[in-house]
Parts: C-alpha cells; structure tokens; sequence
C-alpha cells in the first residue's frame, strides 16, 4: 500500500509512504512530528495500531493544496476540528469531499487521484484511516449485508459518503475526540483505549446507514443557504471576545433574523444563543487547560466581561466549576493522569 504526495511543502516536492496490506503491524507505535516550513508550523502525531492509522493535526498554515494519489481504497472518518480540507478528484465525475470548520464526515473511495485544497490559518485534525478487513474484524465478515449501504458501495466500487453534506461535531463527539487526542496512557493501556473509543465511534456512525431518513438530516436546505450557515459558525469562531448578536450575524449574509434562526437550528440541531454559548465553554477550557490561562483571563478572551458570569454558564454545561481546571494544572500529578473526565 502506497501514497504518493505531491507539494512544494515538502522536501523535493513529494513524499511517498509505504504502509503494509490492511495497516497491519504486530505494534502500537506512535511519532509526533515538528513542522516548520514556510506555510506550515505546528504538530503531526501518528498512531500505528493493527488496521488503523491515527493521524492527529495542529498546525498554522497558510493556503497550500497537495496532489495525492493512493493504490489502493480510502476508508477514512475525519474530523476537522478547526480549518477545513477540501479534495477535488481528477477525474470530475468522482466524488468530492469537502469537510468545512468543526464539521465531519466518514467516506470510502474506491479510487483516490486529486488534489487536497487547503485555505485556512489553522487546522487541528483527527483523521482515522482503516481498511475493510478492520470493518471484517470488527463487525464480522457478512458486514456488507448488515451495513448494506456502505456494503453495496464496496461490492461495487462507487464512492460513499455517510454525510452528502459533512455534519457538525456535536457536543458529544467533541468529548469523544478530546478523549482521543488527549489520552495519556502508558502505551500497553493507550492502544486497548484508543481501539475501544474508535470501535465505538465506526459502529455508532455506520450503524446510521441503516436508519432510512439519515441522508435527509443535513440536506434540507439549499447549498447556498447551507454555505451561509457555514459561514456564520466560522465567523463566530473567530469573534469569540466580540459581543455577538443575532441582528448581526443576520447581517453579514444578508437574511432576517427568522431565516438565520431557522436555517441555523436545521443544521446544528440548537439555537444560535446555545451553540455560541457551548463553543465559548470549550474555547475557555481549551485555554486554562494547554495555555494555562487563569479563569478571569479565559472568561474575557471568551467574551465575557465579568468572570462570575462565565463561571456560572461554565457550570451550567460541565457540572463543575472552572477552577477545577486551574487545580488541575497546577497539581503536578495532573499531568501524568489522564484528562479524559475533562
């Protein structure tokens, strides 16, 4: 098995990985790589385990595409915690896959020959890539008759998509990422975790495909409207500190305040006010947690003038106050346990 990459981010211009049939390997291995070139700096973890590659991504960049090219199908689930990854086939009349900012999806492609577009200041990743021997494995070889959809894809060799349009990371998935990313076990304990937490994962989404109205979720409303929406969560990302109203969100893609509010819950399935509010929780833990930040520090970096507010709201969602973080940084056993419980 091998991938071929082509950009001028890499030495020579191209970079071509060898992998054994199926990802097997007898051991768990992982490499964290310090990226420092012109239009990329950052991290790249990946986890070897038998059948899966873990590849998790937290980089600045500036826009850059890469030519890629694989022998042999792409299984892939990719979450595209910040950023967004764009791929366009040579050939026009295979499929796309365009994963925008805090969205997901989870495909197979029986060919894969294109180019991957990349136009964002920064991208943290998980992307987990698998083979249907792994699906075999863990469901059982009559899983193209359980799971038909996909199953009939493979048998016959047309691209899949779970999503048509790639879905938001829920609450939940972002705790189920987070465990992922951020697991600390010694690594005997790291693969066992780390193979439960994406079992369970692949079966959760593909038991989906069984569900008749599934496909219908996310494609209720025309492309340009879902663009807009699209454009909305990214514009409150980045204006986190800003005080955010609905007539103004409204404004920058020129609707009413009802479409905005109705569009907006047909694809986050919440309200703006709560979708605001739970994105801000998260930016403020992510903050005290890896940047050390203080709780007033991350209550105003996150919008919130007085900190006794944040502290309530931030309550409201986890069920523990935020000081809990800043005792659990400032414990020096904290940072050898797991920070799953947060």
């Amino acid at each position: 098995m091998k991938t071929t990459l082509k950009s001028s981010i890499f030495d020579k211009n191209i970079l071509v990985k060898s992998f054994q049939k199926n990802f097997k390997t007898s051991n768990y291995t992982e490499k964290t790589t310090e990226i420092n070139n012109n239009s990329i700096k950052g991290t790249q973890t990946e986890i070897c385990i038998n059948g899966l590659r873990i590849i998790i991504r937290d980089l600045k960049t500036k826009e850059y595409n890469i030519e890629v090219q694989h022998d042999f199908p792409l299984y892939k689930l990719q979450f595209e915690i910040e950023g967004h990854s764009h791929y366009v086939p040579l050939n026009s009349s295979q499929t796309e896959i365009f994963i925008p900012n805090a969205h997901y999806n989870l495909f197979y492609l029986p060919e894969v020959n294109g180019t991957l577009n990349y136009k964002t200041k920064r991208r943290k990743t998980l992307e987990i890539l698998f083979t249907e021997q792994y699906l075999k494995d863990i469901i059982g070889t009559n899983f193209k008759q359980i799971l038909h959809k996909i199953g009939t894809a493979i048998s016959n060799k047309t691209a899949f998509l779970l999503w048509e349009k790639s879905k938001p990371i829920s609450i939940e998935l972002k705790s189920h990422i987070h465990q992922i990313v951020n697991c600390k076990y010694p690594d005997d304990l790291k693969k066992a975790y780390l193979e439960a937490k994406i079992n369970e994962l692949l079966i959760q989404l593909l038991a989906k495909t069984n569900e008749n109205n599934y496909e219908e979720e996310n494609s209720l409303l025309p492309i340009e409207d879902y663009k807009n929406i699209l454009k909305i969560s990214e514009y409150i990302h980045i204006n986190l500190e800003k005080s955010l109203t609905i007539t103004e969100l409204a404004a920058t893609i020129g609707v009413n305040t009802s479409k905005l509010k109705h569009d907006f819950k047909v694809i986050y399935d919440t309200t703006i006010f709560k979708y605001i509010t739970n994105i801000r929780m998260e930016k403020a833990k992510e903050l005290i947690l890896e940047k050390n930040y203080n709780v007033t520090e991350a209550a105003y970096k996150v919008g919130y003038k007085h900190a006794q507010h944040f502290t309530v709201a931030f309550k409201k969602i986890y069920g523990y106050l935020p000081s809990k973080l800043t005792d659990f940084n400032t414990s020096q056993e904290g940072k050898y346990k797991n920070l799953n419980n947060f």
